[in-house]
């Protein structure tokens, strides 16, 4: 059952790759963001369960070297990091895997934030295109994602015994743990 949940999981990270490539593909111009532009990949991040889960697994997957050097980075950082673990030379080790804040890092965003709406997106870009005048289909709605993968973690939580809304640290790959 924790595949299925896993295979519902990845439909969602697909529907997010497929807005941002549709987005990046209509305002390329305006978008500096692409490969090894690591801005956004600056902080230690807090996952849910299932994002983790997700993420180990592929984790498991890297070869000896690669897990003992992200080992090692996490080894020697504490408190408040300058940049992802898991990044090599400015390239996402698990980027097929990574979690959905890092899938729409840049992509022009709607948020609520109680009863006021906010657009927004990475500094980098639309920096000669004011985001007021793209139309509201192109931006992602951040409320309507979070409560899709919420709801997504809850059913993967309830089938792992593991609390739903705990966030767990990508450090705890320092100690190899899940």
């Amino acid at each position: 059952m924790a595949e299925e949940i896993f295979c519902n999981y990845q439909k969602l990270l697909n529907k997010v790759d497929e807005f941002s490539a549709l987005i990046i593909k209509k305002y390329r111009k305006h978008i500096n963001c692409g490969y090894g532009c690591s801005g956004c990949c600056q902080q230690n991040l807090n996952l849910l369960p299932l994002e983790y889960s997700f993420l180990w697994e592929g984790f498991a997957l890297l070869p000896e070297t690669m897990k003992k050097s992200v080992r090692n980075r996490a080894a020697q950082r504490f408190g408040d990091y300058t940049a992802c673990l898991l990044l090599d030379q400015g390239a996402c080790l698990l980027y097929e895997r990574r979690p959905i804040i890092c899938r729409t890092h840049g992509l022009p965003l709607f948020i609520m934030e109680g009863d006021k709406a906010r657009r927004d997106c990475c500094p980098k870009n639309f920096t000669s295109y004011r985001l007021e005048f793209l139309p509201q289909t192109d931006f992602l709605d951040l409320e309507r994602l979070n409560t899709i993968l919420i709801t997504i973690n809850r059913f993967f939580a309830s089938l792992t015994g593991t609390d739903a809304g705990i966030r767990l640290a990508l450090n705890n790959l320092r100690d190899g743990n899940k």
